[in-house]
């Protein structure tokens, strides 16, 4: 149960700051749309393999920090599920191009952008 309870805090803390991010995008550029989202879960997957790698090279957290950060924060943070949703959007709008488009960049340079950030903590 405490286990739960501190994914459960990194995730609201994650989910939060996601808002806010895509708020702030979307409502400043509102012609970029679902591109907030996008560069949230880049970034969220830049982070998760930098974490990985820091608990991983030298045990550097507790087991309690990594599902903090890992499980909840990144958790919450990133949301493909929301990808999913914004892919079918665009698909509804009848933009079979940007949903492709939009959905195959950020699976390809969120996988990149992880391999990379557990790359930068392996020397």
């Amino acid at each position: 149960m405490k286990n739960a309870l501190i994914v459960a805090l990194g995730g609201a803390v994650g989910s939060a700051l996601r808002y806010v991010i895509q708020h702030t995008i979307h409502s400043k550029y509102p012609n970029l749309f679902p591109y907030g989202t996008f560069i949230v879960n880049i970034a969220g997957c830049l982070l998760i393999g930098l974490l990985m790698g820091w608990a991983t090279q030298e045990k550097l957290f507790s087991p309690q920090i990594n599902l903090l950060l890992i499980a909840g924060f990144c958790g919450g943070f990133t949301t493909f599920s929301t990808l999913a949703y914004e892919g079918n959007t665009l698909l509804l709008e009848n933009k079979p191009l940007q949903a492709l488009l939009y959905i195959a960049a950020s699976v390809v340079v969120g996988m990149v952008a992880a391999y990379l950030g557990y790359k930068l903590t392996r020397g």
